[in-house]
């Protein structure tokens, strides 16, 4: 016979995961379709909805003590979805945060119509990346090393979701050319969502001396080589001035140092058809540092190899095979237009995947310039990118599959249960 106290402790539980649920209901309703206020997030809450609710009735059918423990995590982790598109109810960074996903989503689809082309359905793979602003100084992506102690445990709950977020600092959302570095972000969200670590790990030490080296600093270099094939030069430049912080930074396990991050973004440049633009990047950078700190002039074949091997977990395709090559000449005249708030030129579709390098660029080519349009040359970015933006659910044009979200959530749920389990 259970106790007065004993009943109030499940009658509490049961509130607070009926409001949890509730909760999951109302956002699916501010995404349902193109009468909602943010529908192209509609696939992302439906694949969130999927993972997590299988753990909420396995916290109604548990022993109240681990129940009310493993309640707190599923709140935690769904807290750090819901305030980040919560995020998008602030009308000053609304329409940074529209123009930052759609960016996003543009990197993002490359990768998922290469999976699909092969695949009767869509690949175990992620929801793309959901963009929001932090506090934090740089970008930065899950997953990411968990810290210690019951944070762990959130933050592998977290990365096991099946939406990743990419994380911008707030201050950027006022300074639009170093958004092209969510390239790089959704670089690592692709790595993981279509499990090519292990295959490229297997690529490099079967082709590559020092293998070691190049694996294990694999998300990294891959998340360089992905941002350039996005961005072009736009990405390029605004990363070489990034990393120019620290040139002769200290050896890392996780990053190559400076010099050789600007030696393989200027590598890809080349190998995608740009090498006027590598050769540009590797002058400019030489120019403005020790000869010791110089880009090396030795990794071009390990980055060829990467870029054009044909990927299983991409469907047979290689990287530079995804990309179709934006002539750099297009990127730097759509950047000098919106300098001198011209007419874009012909050939330039008004796209954040064309835009955000552009605006990257333009701040790299004349900062002074620049900065004396910045305001007008932002809201012309944001006008143009939000008239080029489809209307209603992202997906409903058969880039995802009806059933895709719920697939991916069930798939969650079942790696989630796994980890509660192992608690």
């Amino acid at each position: 016979m259970t106790t007065p106290a004993e009943r109030r402790r499940r009658a509490a539980l049961l509130a607070r995961t009926d409001g949890l649920a509730a909760d999951l209901d109302h956002w699916l309703g501010l995404t349902a379709d193109a009468a909602a206020p943010f529908p192209h997030h509609h696939t992302q809450v439906r694949a969130l909805d999927a993972a997590l609710r299988p753990l909420l009735a396995r916290v109604r059918e548990g022993e109240p003590r681990r129940s009310d423990v493993e309640l707190s995590l599923i709140q935690e982790v769904w807290c750090r979805l819901r305030d980040a598109l919560a995020q998008r109810w602030d009308a000053s960074t609304a329409p940074f945060l529209a123009l930052a996903d759609d960016f996003a989503w543009s990197c993002y689809l490359p990768a998922l119509t290469a999976a699909r082309s092969v695949a009767a359905a869509d690949p175990p793979a992620a929801e793309p990346p959901l963009v929001h602003l932090t506090r934090h100084a740089v970008p930065f992506a899950l997953p990411r090393p968990a810290p210690a102690g019951r944070r762990a445990r959130a933050a592998e709950l977290q990365r096991a979701l099946p939406v990743p977020l990419v994380g911008l600092p707030f201050v950027q959302s006022r300074h639009l050319p170093e958004t092209v570095l969510t390239a790089h972000e959704v670089g690592h969200c692709v790595l993981d969502a279509f499990g090519l670590a292990g295959e490229l790990g297997d690529l490099l030490r079967r082709t590559t001396a020092g293998a070691e080296w190049w694996t294990d600093r694999l998300h990294e270099v891959f998340a360089d080589l992905w941002g350039t094939l996005c961005a072009g030069s736009g990405f390029a430049f605004t990363l070489a001035d990034f990393v120019a912080l620290t040139p002769d930074g200290p050896p890392s396990d996780r990053y190559p140092v400076p010099r050789v991050r600007v030696a393989l973004v200027a590598d890809t440049l080349a190998e995608a058809g740009h090498e006027d633009a590598a050769a540009e990047l590797r002058a400019l950078w030489n120019g403005q540092v020790v000869a010791s700190d110089a880009v090396p002039d030795v990794l071009r074949p390990t980055v060829r190899t990467l870029l054009t091997t044909p990927l299983d977990g991409l469907g047979g395709s290689t990287l530079l095979g995804l990309f179709p090559v934006v002539p750099d000449a297009l990127l730097r005249a759509t950047s000098d237009a919106l300098l001198r708030r011209a007419p874009l030129p012909p050939g330039a579709v008004a796209s954040a995947g064309l835009l955000v390098p552009a605006a990257a660029l333009a701040f790299h080519v004349d900062p002074d310039r620049y900065t004396t349009v910045v305001t007008a040359l932002t809201e012309r970015v944001h006008d143009r990118a939000a008239a080029y933006r489809e209307r209603g659910v992202r997906g409903s044009d058969g880039s995802v599959t009806a059933d895709a979200p719920e697939a991916r959530g069930a798939r969650a749920a079942a790696r989630l249960t796994d980890l509660l389990d192992a608690w």
